[in-house]
């Protein structure tokens, strides 16, 4: 048919006669259209789906069926027989000739498409042979090259290919779905990494003195876009790094100069570059801010400077002395001043606390200072005391009350506040409008009512504010209404050189809080519309937007400062080479980078990483999230568990075979940092034959003792030359505790002990409290503004427990756990719950038998001696006390550290609860003096000083 042609047929006379709606059927070139009703059409046709055309006759009309190659059916009757068999033969013609045109495209699209079916194939057969590593971002840009060529593939081309292309078409097919593709990739390079390991611990041994085991060549094998190797402690992180330059250069015919290795510190730069020998030793070993600088320096043409006011020792003064101009300064003065009186701590309810000593705890660590230069001990009295200051109003804070009032039950009242002008006291309550006291706080609405008791009772003039107040913004406004009332004038007046007093007593602290502040902000790259925003989002409003006013002013004179001498802060170094990197200011030429202790890597960092990153880049990623412990500087544990959302397709690995030490340090240290959820899970075993000492708790108050006793312990099973021990502390400040009490140790606290190790290993520090581990002293809430995500939700002391975890496992043959016998570490607690065969030396103090929260120590009364439980200075208080009444009780001794009741015992010198040297005798009746060592009485002179029974003091 030509293109203007068209046949059609109509309907019979007789069925327009008596039908509403004459059918007609119209035939054009390729479509056969079914219309009713003057060109309402019913079914559109194309005839190159015709099957076959029938026309059947009736009584009085034909009908016209049409079956499509899908063998569906279209029908329409009513026609006339002459003209339905016309549109019948002419539309099998047409069809036939279509049916032979799309045969003859089909055999061209089938040709054509053959070479290129062949070489996907040949491609795929390749990728998946098992000689290579199949990269995920290789296979996928294959994958995504098979889906469109199947696509083309339907139809009449499938049916036209020769057989080899036809062949070639079924093994793509089979792959083709992504979970069929990931599992061929995944099968092939399993097959290629165990091939390769034997070759990867050949080329290792060229380098170090011990070989690979199967666990370590088969990472180092691993190819993958980014391979990441979980390598927990004492599993070999350096050796692995080492081999994976080694089996590059020797196997791969990677050339040194394609390699990046980046280490944080120049002590694991040197490790790592001394075990390179010859051709290796070309590799770039660098740490991240030398290779920044060298990435400045080349498109600068000049090697950069760190100001020296900029590095870490001189942060604090350099920001200090910034404070302080800032506070000379009249016009910028404000900002500063403002936030030390008003907002240097963060508001915290007494109604948010659980007990009242964990409010208690709070409101000491923050110090709470007024403009008159007071420490109070709520921010609601701080606000109050500042109140009275801005109106001239005179006070005296917590000045005995006028009248003695001293009984059995209550100590002599103080109460908050007392004008002296006016003779008016105010109490401020901790109570809700329904006038109760927050949770935990058992005893003070009676106390309460004391306060008003007395006062009635005296006759004295009484102002309350109430902690509700505050919450509903009405707390100073109540107050000065009531302080009208009452006659008190308040004045306005000029508190500008007190508030700048304040500030300058609070500036050291101040200097520190913008020290971390500034690091961080710098370190994750944050904008001050980032700043401003995450201010409006989590903490304080008010305070953070205070916080970031005197934050601009300090930033834009620190980096002034910087301008000023033409020079960098090490953040600079790596967020400068970053963007020129990201600019194509400096082109890499890395086909590998490798990253040592990548559970240490910060936001700025990995954005370095991610402008490093081209076509043909690959990634070796070596860390362990058990040991990812510096938050405080900016690490986001985060970061290791989800490194393909930056970097690419991971691969991980695990090496779980640890060489430090044996069964009985690795069990119960695994178990305790896996009762997180949050860490990835995974299996380390021990490759040691010898059993390990594993780890004894010492109960210890004193850190001297405990460790002489740990020391002792240790000789006893000490062979050949003294083994090394290794004294961890979780403060700097705990070393202290050690000066002039023991021989010299090595010292060390945990966070810098990352990397090293000794047979033995005490840690310090293991009691419940603020200073304790873990410590409970909690970051400044301003610094959530900026510190990494926690990541870990709401699970308790997440990165405190990895470094618990850090510190047992830098022993080889035992660790010595030092805990308080009356407050003992959660920590110490939780690892005897669930390793219930841990060896202990001593034992905790009595349980208190009241409040079952406390336990008892023996104490000095007006009475003489008693037990007394620990909870006594807690709130809710526990009041416990026993007399220590029996002369067995007395002449046994007791322990002038903790107060343990002790047998006489000559050939154990110490308590046996707190092994200190402490171990007198004494009778509280008659003074008599026995022997600290045997128990025996004996009077102690000038010419007699030794026990005549066991000749010692």
């Amino acid at each position: 048919m030509e293109s203007n042609d068209q046949i059609s047929a109509e309907s019979a006379w007789l069925h327009r006669l008596f039908s509403p709606s004459p059918a007609r059927v119209l035939l054009t070139v390729g479509t056969i259209q079914f219309e009713e009703s003057l060109g309402d059409i019913r079914a559109k046709i194309s005839v190159g789906t015709i099957g076959s055309i029938t026309v059947r006759p009736s009584w009085f009309w034909h009908r016209l069926t049409i079956r499509l190659t899908d063998g569906t059916e279209r029908s329409i009757g009513g026609l006339d027989g002459r003209e339905a068999s016309l549109i019948r033969d002419a539309a099998l013609e047409e069809a036939a000739r279509i049916r032979e045109a799309a045969v003859a495209e089909a055999v061209r699209s089938a040709k054509a498409l053959s070479p290129r079916l062949m070489r996907l194939d040949e491609e795929l057969r390749d990728l998946f042979a098992g000689d290579r590593y199949a990269r995920h971002r290789d296979s996928l840009k294959l994958h995504e090259a098979v889906a469109p060529a199947l696509r083309e593939c339907e139809g009449l081309i499938r049916e036209h290919l020769e057989q080899e292309p036809r062949e070639a078409l079924g093994r793509l097919e089979s792959i083709e779905p992504v979970e069929s593709f990931e599992a061929e990739r995944r099968k092939a390079n399993s097959l290629f990494v165990s091939n390769q390991a034997p070759s990867v611990q050949a080329a290792a041994l060229t380098a170090m003195p011990n070989p690979l085991t199967n666990e370590q060549a088969k990472s180092v094998a691993t190819d993958e876009d980014v391979t990441r190797v979980l390598a927990g402690a004492g599993t070999g992180k350096t050796s692995v790094v080492v081999g994976k330059v080694t089996h590059l250069v020797r196997n791969q015919g990677v050339s040194p100069d394609d390699i990046l290795v980046l280490a944080f510190n120049r002590k694991a730069v040197a490790e790592i570059a001394d075990r390179l020998p010859g051709e290796l030793s070309k590799a770039h070993v660098r740490t991240f801010h030398s290779f920044g600088s060298s990435v400045i320096a080349e498109v600068e043409g000049g090697t950069p400077n760190v100001a020296e006011f900029a590095k870490e020792s001189k942060l604090s003064g350099t920001l200090k002395s910034i404070l302080n101009e800032l506070l000379d300064d009249p016009q910028e003065s404000d900002a500063t001043a403002n936030f030390i009186a008003s907002y240097h701590g963060a508001y915290e309810s007494a109604f948010d606390f659980h007990t009242r000593g964990e409010y208690n705890a709070y409101i000491r660590s923050v110090e709470l200072r007024t403009l008159s230069d007071v420490r109070v001990k709520s921010f609601e009295e701080l606000e109050i005391a500042n109140f009275l200051t801005k109106h001239g109003v005179k006070f005296c804070y917590e000045r005995p009350y006028e009248v003695w009032t001293q009984t059995g039950e209550y100590g002599q009242y103080r109460p908050d506040f007392y004008l002296p002008d006016y003779n008016i006291y105010i109490e401020h309550h901790a109570l809700d409008e329904f006038g109760n006291p927050p949770r935990g706080w058992a005893e003070y609405k009676e106390r309460v009512e004391w306060h008003r008791r007395t006062h009635r009772k005296y006759g004295t003039k009484l102002i309350e504010t109430y902690s509700w107040q505050h919450r509903w913004g009405i707390l100073l406004d109540k107050l000065g209404e009531r302080l009208e009332k009452e006659g008190v004038r308040l004045e306005r007046v000029s508190q500008r050189e007190l508030v700048l007093e304040l500030a300058r007593q609070l500036i050291d602290w101040l200097a520190k809080l913008q020290g971390k502040f500034l690091n961080h902000v710098k370190t994750n790259g944050l904008s001050p519309e980032e700043l401003r925003a995450r201010a409006s989002e989590r903490g304080t409003l008010w305070r953070n937007e205070g916080f970031l006013k005197v934050f601009e002013q300090v930033r834009t004179r620190y980096e002034q400062r910087l301008g000023a001498e033409g020079k960098l802060d090490y953040h600079d170094l790596i967020n400068r080479a970053a963007h020129y990197i990201r600019e194509g200011k400096w082109e890499t030429r890395y086909r590998y980078v490798l990253v040592d202790e990548f559970q240490d890597i910060s936001a700025g960092r990995m954005k370095l990483l991610q402008a490093l990153n081209r076509d043909d880049t690959a990634y070796f990623l070596v860390g362990d999230d058990w040991q990812s412990i510096n938050r405080f500087a900016g690490s986001d544990v985060g970061l290791l568990r989800n490194c393909g959302d930056y970097l690419g397709h991971v691969q991980t690995r695990t090496l779980s075979k640890t060489f430090r030490f044996g069964d009985g340090i690795l069990d119960p240290s695994t178990e305790f940092v896996l009762s997180n959820p949050e860490q990835l899970k995974r299996t380390l075993t021990s490759a040691s034959v010898t059993v390990d000492r594993g780890i004894t708790v010492i109960y210890a108050d004193d850190p001297a003792a405990g460790l002489q006793r740990a020391r002792e312990d240790i000789q006893t099973s000490a062979r050949g030359n003294g083994p090394s021990v290794l004294v961890l502390g979780r403060y700097k400040s705990s070393e202290k505790a050690l000066q002039g009490k023991t021989p010299s140790v090595e010292f060390s606290t945990v966070h810098r002990a990352k990397g090293r190790e000794a047979d033995y290993v005490v840690v310090l520090d293991l009691k419940d409290g603020r200073w304790g581990f873990p410590s409970r002293i909690e970051d400044n809430a301003l610094l959530e503004l900026v510190l990494p995500p926690a990541s870990e939700g709401p699970y308790p002391f997440s990165e405190e427990r990895r470094l618990f975890y850090v510190a047992m496992t830098r022993a080889r043959a035992g660790v010595y756990l030092l805990t308080d016998p009356t407050r003992p570490s959660t920590f110490v607690t939780e690892l005897l719950e669930r390793s219930v065969n841990l060896r202990q030396l001593g034992a905790l103090a009595p349980e208190c038998p009241r409040c079952h929260r406390g336990r008892l120590l023996v104490m000095d009364g007006s009475r003489g001696r008693f037990w007394g439980c620990t909870e006594y200075w807690s709130e809710p208080s526990c009041g416990y006390k026993k007399n220590v009444e029996t002369a067995e009780e007395l002449r046994a001794g007791y322990c002038i550290r903790c107060g343990t009741a002790l047998p006489a015992n000559p050939r154990q010198p110490y308590c046996d609860r707190c092994y200190t040297v402490w171990n007198q005798y004494k009778n509280a009746a008659y003074k008599e003096r026995y022997c600290h060592m045997c128990g025996i009485e004996h009077t102690t002179t000038l010419l007699k000083p030794l026990c005549v029974a066991c000749q010692l003091l």
